[in-house]
């Protein structure tokens, strides 16, 4: 070593050192002083060298993958917009070497076309088998890395291999090799550092396609299929467990407990203190929670199916997922119809209901909720009764039927008091103050609501304060207090803000557009309007649009558009027929009447709001005696 340092001690010199194995290797190699640049590769993360810049090279970028593919080869006419070089890199997951020979393949073989061979590689089961090339392949590259883990490590990398998810971390990769946790952390640390595994975030791993495809292949070929699938299965209870236990910090009401898969007390989860870690954990882990779903359908697991759909209902309910949420929860429902399994179904079709009621399908959602409370009663379950009453009425004000409302709400508020339960008495009184507050019954919403705050604050329930404080700050709305009603539903908003809800965020929104346009505010009030409706309909939640739809016509209408009002306003009122929203629909043709009537369109504008008008008395609408002394004063006017 110190020969060589002498001799490079006044030379000038590019010294590349290939394929090292280790630190260890490199480092009696390395100029001691001098002007020489070593350049070092190696398949493993060479972290102990001192002094070194690293350079980690990831998969190509798609158009660098594309230009590679062309460049390589060698076919004039290709282009690297071609559809079809874009399924072929796709299916080389953007990976040089796998790039490299294919084009090699297209190189030497004329007669072979870019589409075809996007086909085959598409169809195969093994892409890795396609992408060689005389004595070279992709699965060969991945073997000399292969060869250097131990047989712990090599274990570890099959068991990966058999993740259904995209990520993994040290928790799920415990369970599917049976190892504690910390040296499951080694295992993903020493594959990492082999270049077999990316970080994409802080303890989170992730196989590149072909390299699973390369591990799914060895556990294959090298592990008995009973081991294969006890570490599935071993997996598979650690996201039900997990997800239960998210669950039960998400929900925004008590909820029957489901049974557990045996066993699955003994894989180790993490310690989900709070909401906050409950919806990072489930959010993280959502595609691959999903991945097992999609699995345990596919091989007939009903039980499982069941259990991990209830695992996730307040993760896709909290992000507005409401359309895959429909068609996960009936999956669950058909499961539960298969074991006739009555307090599954029961679940499910509230789970179902909660859904559709979100997504805008109000006639759907009654429908379920329904189901589920005739289940319930047959069953003797009074929790499971009182939250299918409190859906339903939610469901029976959202379509105007204000009496079965109250008649609803009022008996799940019975059953919760009966059996102690002070989360769904607290929902039921939120609900309650609703249907008072829409029917006029001002001081009775108030009470409701300030019963329904005092219950969340003792429980520690921000969400549930959250929902109570809106719909105070509307009752403040409506009665003319509107600096507290901008202080409760500020307040509100930051809540929702912090535990990242985003369609309680829409809805705070939306009532603070319309404070700020009753108060003057019409820049404020068009910004929060924009910003509600944008969330809305991110979130596919149609009776939401609709409602701030209305206003946002409203708000045009007192500045002084009134073509783009009535355009807003007719928005509105073919969406609430559309969804069924009688209150929609009445507020939607009384501002396209009063568009009107500013228009000097008298005709129109009685006809609109006679119509509206019918529809606020039909319903008992609290609107409906100030719409009257509107209307009765237009017809005086002549």
């Amino acid at each position: 070593m110190a020969l060589w340092r002498d001799r490079l001690a006044e030379r000038q010199l590019l010294l590349v050192l290939d394929d090292a194995a280790s630190s260890e290797q490199v480092r009696p190699l390395l100029p001691g002083t001098g002007a020489s640049l070593v350049l070092v590769t190696s398949r493993r993360h060479l972290s102990a060298l001192e002094d070194a810049i690293a350079i980690s090279l990831d998969t190509l970028p798609a158009d660098e993958a594309a230009a590679l593919l062309v460049r390589l080869s060698g076919r004039p006419a290709l282009n690297p917009a071609d559809p079809a070089v874009g399924e072929i890199i796709r299916s080389c997951g953007c990976l040089p070497l796998a790039i490299g020979m294919v084009a090699r393949q297209l190189h030497h073989h004329p007669a072979w076309s870019p589409a075809g061979r996007a086909v085959e590689l598409a169809a195969a089961r093994d892409r890795l088998e396609l992408m060689a090339t005389e004595n070279l392949s992709v699965a060969a590259a991945f073997d000399l890395s292969y060869a250097d883990l131990t047989q712990d490590q090599q274990q570890l990398f099959r068991r990966l291999g058999l993740h259904l998810g995209a990520d993994i971390d040290a928790y799920a990769a415990a369970a599917l090799d049976d190892i504690g946790l910390s040296a499951a952390r080694r295992g993903l640390e020493a594959l990492y550092d082999q270049y077999l595994l990316t970080e994409p975030a802080q303890g989170r791993y992730r196989l590149h396609d072909l390299i699973r495809e390369y591990a799914r292949g060895l556990a294959g070929h090298l592990d008995p299929e009973r081991d294969r699938d006890e570490a599935i299965g071993r997996l598979l209870d650690y996201y039900q467990r997990t997800a239960a236990s998210a669950e039960s910090l998400l929900a925004l009401q008590t909820r029957p407990a489901l049974a557990c898969a045996a066993g699955a007390e003994a894989v180790a989860v993490p310690v989900l203190a709070d909401r906050e870690q409950a919806l990072t954990w489930a959010r993280a882990e959502r595609a691959s929670l999903l991945a097992c779903l999609d699995h345990l359908t596919g091989t007939g697991q009903p039980g499982r199916v069941i259990a991990l759909t209830a695992g996730i209902a307040a993760l896709l309910r909290h992000d507005g997922l409401s359309a895959e949420a429909i068609t996960r929860h009936a999956t669950a429902l058909d499961a539960a119809q298969q074991l006739g399994d009555r307090p599954a179904q029961a679940s499910a079709l509230t789970d179902l209901g909660i859904a559709r009621r979100l997504a805008g399908d109000w006639p759907g959602a009654t429908r379920d909720l329904e189901g589920a409370l005739r289940i319930c009663r047959n069953l003797g379950d009074r929790l499971g009764q009182a939250t299918a009453l409190s859906n339903l009425g939610v469901v029976r004000w959202m379509t105007g039927d204000y009496p079965a409302a109250a008649a609803d709400l009022g008996e799940a508020l019975g059953i919760s008091r009966d059996i102690g339960d002070r989360l769904g008495q607290a929902n039921a009184l939120t609900d309650l103050g609703i249907v008072h507050r829409l029917t006029g019954e001002y001081p009775g919403a108030a009470q409701d609501l300030a019963e329904a705050l005092e219950i969340c604050r003792d429980l520690g329930n921000r969400p549930g304060l959250a929902t109570a404080l809106t719909d105070l700050g509307i009752v403040r709305l409506v009665t003319g207090d509107y600096p507290a009603a901008v202080r409760d539903l500020e307040e509100a908003l930051g809540i929702y803000r912090g535990i990242g809800d985003r369609h309680d965020q829409a809805n705070a929104l939306g009532y603070l557009g319309m404070v700020r346009r009753t108060t003057g505010d019409y820049p404020g009030a068009a910004r929060d309007l924009e910003e509600s409706l944008a969330l809305f309909r991110a979130l596919g939640n149609r009776g939401g649009e609709v409602t701030v739809l209305n206003e946002s016509g409203t708000l045009h209408r007192v500045c002084g558009d009134l073509d783009q009002a009535g355009s807003i306003h007719q928005q509105a009122l073919d969406l609430a027929r559309d969804i069924g929203s009688s209150w929609d629909e009445a507020h939607a043709l009384a501002g396209l009447g009063k568009c009107a009537l500013a228009s000097g369109h008298a005709a129109e504008a009685e006809a609109n709001l006679r119509q509206a008008l019918e529809i606020f008395q039909r319903i008992g609408a609290a609107e409906a005696a100030e719409l009257a002394a509107e209307f009765d004063a237009i017809r005086a006017a002549g």
